[in-house]
């Protein structure tokens, strides 16, 4: 007897067309992701959209300081990497989602039920340099 003679073919394949709407409203949601980090003195805000842009920079004016440009250096690199922090956050929100549903089809070709909620894959991304 063949080894899936079990599987619910049918069932898989609607799994997988709703997978498919799952994939495409992501796929949309991602695009319109906009976060929007600060500085920890709150003087430096940084807006930056799902293509790592920046979109919108606000900056007091009091922290523009001709003889300490280190600082005002510091506080938009603090702004611009918390928004690139929460953008990536909701990145893999929406990818654990796609994912859970993956291991549900995959369940199911295996001919079970995917009864116990096993934590979704959640992307990996690579250390941040190290803030000062």
């Amino acid at each position: 007897m063949p080894e899936y003679e079990h599987v619910n073919f049918s069932e898989l394949a609607a799994r997988a067309r709703r997978m498919q709407g799952t994939v495409a409203d992501a796929q949309l949601d991602l695009r319109n992701v906009e976060a929007t980090g600060h500085s920890t003195d709150g003087m430096v805000s940084a807006t930056v959209n799902a293509e790592s842009r920046v979109v919108d920079l606000r900056i007091d004016p009091s922290v523009i300081d001709p003889d300490n440009p280190e600082r005002l250096t510091r506080l938009l690199v603090e702004a611009i990497d918390g928004a690139h922090d929460t953008v990536t956050e909701r990145r893999a929100e929406v990818m654990s989602g796609i994912s859970g549903g993956l291991q549900d089809i995959l369940a199911g070709l295996n001919g079970e039920k995917n009864t116990k909620k096993t934590p979704a894959v959640a992307p990996r991304f690579p250390e941040r340099r190290n803030r000062r």
